[in-house]
């Protein structure tokens, strides 16, 4: 399932692609359990050192660990003879970020850059680059950010396309990231239109 969701608060005015994981959504559901977040990084840094499905001897962890996994909500992990084992996963996969502005600015391109470590990301400008000013794209490009020209009757032009986004490894941030966008598609919030495009410069 690919949904658009807007960027979590902090983030700044953007849209995020999602590939949410239909079996994870489901168990959840099921569960009665939305956000993994309710403990921020330290609990998903718990959560990180367990292995998904496989049953770990509660004497292994440490009290901080074993203290998490107390208090954590239903659908999280169950203990069970001594051993705990982690059910909950990441809830989606963030593909890409869009950012609307009129010109290809470098408002528009820090804007952009925030999401650099989480995925593919790429600007929507609704005013054609400046032929002689064509350093900003090629800046744009050597971040790997894609450029899209949106034409009055709304069909996007591609000038740069966006560099495919590759995790180097799994992160507590990175998850982090993930369960806040999750929670933006569990509220149904629409994704931010022509209401909240960056200026130009």
């Amino acid at each position: 399932m690919l949904t658009t969701v807007p960027a979590p608060a902090g983030f700044g005015v953007a849209e995020l692609q999602l590939d949410i994981d239909d079996a994870e959504h489901e168990r959840r559901r099921a569960a009665g359990l939305g956000v993994a977040t309710g403990y921020g990084f330290g609990g998903l840094n718990v959560l990180m050192a367990l292995p998904h499905g496989l049953p770990v001897p509660l004497a292994t962890l440490t009290d901080h660990q074993r203290a998490y996994i107390r208090e954590a909500p239903a659908g999280i992990c169950t203990v069970t003879d001594g051993q705990v084992v982690r059910h909950v996963t990441r809830p989606c996969r963030v593909r890409l970020a869009t950012v609307r502005a009129v010109s290809a600015s470098q408002l528009a391109l820090e804007a952009t850059e925030k999401f650099t470590t989480f995925c593919a990301r790429q600007v929507i400008i609704s005013r054609a680059p400046s032929v002689h000013y064509p350093e900003k794209l090629l800046e744009f490009g050597l971040y790997g950010i894609g450029v899209c020209l949106q034409h009055e009757d709304g069909e996007l032009e591609t000038l740069a396309e966006p560099r495919p986004w590759r995790p180097m490894r799994h992160t507590p941030e990175a998850w982090w990231f993930s369960e806040t966008a999750y929670g933006r598609f569990l509220t149904g919030q629409p994704a931010p239109e022509t209401a909240g495009p960056l200026p130009a410069p």
